[in-house]
C-alpha cells in the first residue's frame, strides 16, 4: 500500500485520454465529486464511502492517544503510560484537512491516477501528530529523581588506612528517551505492546581511586572536640551522632571546592539511618528524627574555623548551645538551613570524624598547616527570658511540669584572626544573636501563677552584659521532691527531654578567646 507521493510522470494511453475527456464532460464516476476519496484509508482504516471523514479520523485519535507504552530500565517495567500521557497527540483538525485535500489537486491524470490507487486500497494517510515533550518530562520525572543513582566518589578509611573505591552513577535522560517514544509513535504498532527502553547515561566518579590515593594527609591542619552523653534518652541522640559522623568522614574537599553539610549526609530520616529524638523546634524541644546532627555540624564548623576555611553559609542555634563555646555552633535543618564551606587551601583537605565514648573529634587533614587561627566572642548585650504558662487538665493541685526552662537571649561579637606562614593576616569580624528562650510551666487548670519562682531579676530590655541569674525560689511555697503533704507544697518536675540550662548558658563569660 502507498501513501501519498508528488505528482508523477503518468503514461496513459489515447484511449485513456478520450475515456477521461468524455467522463468529464458528463460528469461520471471516475472522478466523483465527494468529501474523500473512495477507498481511502486513515492510519489504516478505510473510511466508508460517502463518509467526510470526520468519524473515522476522531476514531483513529482516540485509539492513538490511549495506545500504551511501557518503558523499561534493564529489561524492567517502570512505568506503562499512554501516548497521550507523554504528550504525544492527534491534530484532529489538520489530519481531517489531509484526508478531504487529498486528491483533490493536481492535473486532471494525475487525479485520475490518486483516485484509482484510493480505490484499490493503496492510500493511507497518516496521523498528523502533536509532540509536547514538557508533558512528558513532568510525567516521568519522579520515576527519574527515584532511579537516578549518583556516582560515589573513592574516598579515604582513616582508620583503616585504605582507599575505598567510587562507582559509577546513572542517570536517566528523557529527552532521549521521549524522542524513542515520538519514533514509535510515527511507525506501525503491534497488538499494543509496545515496549521502549529507557535511556541511560553513565557518569563517572568526582574523585578517582587513583587521585586518593595519591593525596597528602600527614599533616593535622586543625581538629575540634565535643562532648556528648548516651545514657537514658539521649541513646538515640548519640546514635544520631554515630550516623551523622560516619557520613562526614573520609569527605574530601578539592582546593576552591565547595561543601554542603546538608548534601553530604543527607535527608535526616529513619530510611538515612537517623532515630527519633530530642531537637530544638521553632523555640523548643520537640521529640523529631535526627536529633544530635547539629552537634556534628558545630563540631565540623569549628574545625573548618580553626582550619582557616572559608564558611559561606552559616545560622546560629536559637539558644546557645550546652556543648560549645557560643559563636562556635551551627544549626542545620534538612533541606532549608545548611552549613556550607569552601576549601581556599593550595591542596586537598580530608575531613576525619570520630565518635568514640561520649566525645566527637572532627580533625582536617591536608599536606600543611597554612595558618594559626583565633577565635575571640564577646557578650555585646543580653536580655530577659518571658513566661509562658499553659494550663494542664488532669494534673494534681500541687504539681507542675517544667516544659522548658528559660535562657536569656544574648548578641555577640565574634572575631577570626587568620595569620598565615609569610606573616600576613587577615580579620573576620561578624555577629550573632541568640533571642531569649521561653520559659514554660504546665500548671493545673486554675492554678494561682503567683506559687510559681520569679523571673530573674534582670532589668528591661537589654542590659550591660551582666550574666547574674537570682535562683529561683517558690515564692513562700515549699517544693517538694515527690508526693506533697500540706496543701501549700508545691512538686516541681520536669517534663520528658528536658533539662536545666549550664552555666555556659545561663552565665556565659563576656569575653572568649581561643587559638588553635
Amino acid at each position: 500500500m502507498r501513501t501519498p507521493t508528488p505528482a508523477r510522470l503518468v503514461v496513459v494511453s489515447l484511449v485513456a485520454l478520450t475515456l477521461a475527456g468524455s467522463a468529464f464532460a458528463a460528469k461520471p464516476k471516475v472522478l466523483p465529486e465527494t468529501p474523500v476519496l473512495p477507498g481511502l484509508r486513515v492510519d489504516g482504516i478505510e473510511v466508508p464511502r460517502g463518509s467526510d471523514g470526520a468519524a473515522e479520523v476522531h476514531a483513529r485519535r482516540a485509539a492513538f492517544e490511549g495506545r500504551k507504552v511501557r518503558l523499561l530500565l534493564a529489561e524492567k517495567e517502570i512505568r506503562v503510560a499512554t501516548f497521550a500521557e507523554l504528550g504525544i497527540t492527534v491534530d484532529e483538525e489538520k489530519t481531517l484537512d489531509r484526508v478531504r485535500a487529498y486528491g483533490k489537486a493536481g492535473s486532471v491524470l494525475e487525479r485520475v491516477e490518486v483516485a484509482g490507487e484510493a480505490r484499490r486500497g493503496e492510500v493511507d494517510v497518516p496521523l498528523v501528530l502533536a509532540v509536547a515533550r514538557e508533558k512528558g518530562v513532568a510525567l516521568l520525572e519522579p520515576a527519574k529523581i527515584d532511579l537516578d543513582t549518583p556516582a560515589v566518589s573513592a574516598k579515604l578509611d582513616l582508620e583503616a588506612h585504605a582507599t575505598i573505591a567510587g562507582k559509577d552513577g546513572s542517570y536517566i535522560d528523557l529527552d532521549a528517551t521521549l524522542a524513542r517514544v515520538e519514533e514509535l509513535s510515527r511507525g506501525r504498532f503491534a497488538n499494543g505492546k509496545d515496549d521502549v527502553p529507557m535511556v541511560t547515561v553513565a557518569v563517572p566518579p568526582r574523585l578517582s581511586k587513583s587521585f586518593v590515593d595519591s593525596l597528602d594527609v600527614s599533616t593535622v591542619v586543625s581538629e575540634f572536640e565535643t562532648h556528648f552523653s548516651r545514657g537514658g534518652e539521649q541513646a538515640r541522640r548519640g546514635k544520631n551522632i554515630d550516623v551523622a559522623a560516619g557520613k562526614l568522614d573520609g569527605l574530601i574537599l578539592s582546593p576552591g571546592q565547595l561543601v554542603s553539610f546538608n548534601e553530604v549526609v543527607g535527608d535526616r530520616s529513619e530510611a538515612n539511618g537517623f532515630q527519633k529524638s530530642w531537637e530544638i523546634f521553632k523555640g523548643e524541644m520537640v521529640e523529631g528524627v535526627g536529633g544530635g546532627t547539629c552537634q556534628v555540624a558545630s563540631t565540623f564548623h569549628a574545625a573548618v574555623f580553626f582550619g582557616g576555611l572559608d564558611v559561606l553559609e552559616r545560622l546560629p542555634h536559637s539558644r546557645p548551645s550546652h556543648y560549645i563555646t557560643m559563636g562556635l555552633d551551627s544549626t542545620v535543618v534538612y533541606p532549608a538551613v545548611d552549613l556550607k564551606v569552601r576549601n581556599p587551601h593550595p591542596f586537598p583537605v580530608v575531613v576525619h570524624t570520630k565518635a568514640t565514648g561520649n566525645t566527637l573529634r572532627v580533625e582536617l587533614l591536608g599536606k600543611s598547616k597554612p595558618a594559626q587561627v583565633s577565635f575571640g566572642r564577646d557578650v555585646v548585650a543580653t536580655l530577659p527570658f518571658k513566661r509562658k504558662i499553659v494550663e494542664e487538665a488532669g494534673l494534681p493541685a500541687n504539681r507542675v511540669v517544667v516544659k522548658q526552662h528559660g535562657i536569656k537571649g544574648y548578641r555577640i561579637k565574634r572575631t577570626r584572626k587568620i595569620t598565615y606562614a609569610d606573616g600576613t593576616h587577615k580579620v573576620e569580624d561578624s555577629t550573632d544573636f541568640y533571642p531569649p528562650t521561653t520559659e514554660i510551666y504546665l500548671v493545673p487548670t486554675g492554678f494561682d501563677e503567683s506559687r510559681l519562682p520569679p523571673l530573674p531579676e534582670s532589668g528591661v530590655g537589654e542590659d550591660n552584659g551582666d550574666s547574674t541569674t537570682k535562683k529561683p525560689s517558690t515564692a513562700g511555697a515549699v517544693a517538694c521532691a515527690g508526693d506533697c503533704e500540706k496543701p501549700g507544697d508545691l512538686e516541681m518536675v520536669e517534663g520528658r527531654g528536658v533539662h536545666a540550662p549550664t552555666a555556659g548558658q545561663v552565665a556565659p563569660q563576656r569575653s572568649v578567646t581561643m587559638q588553635h
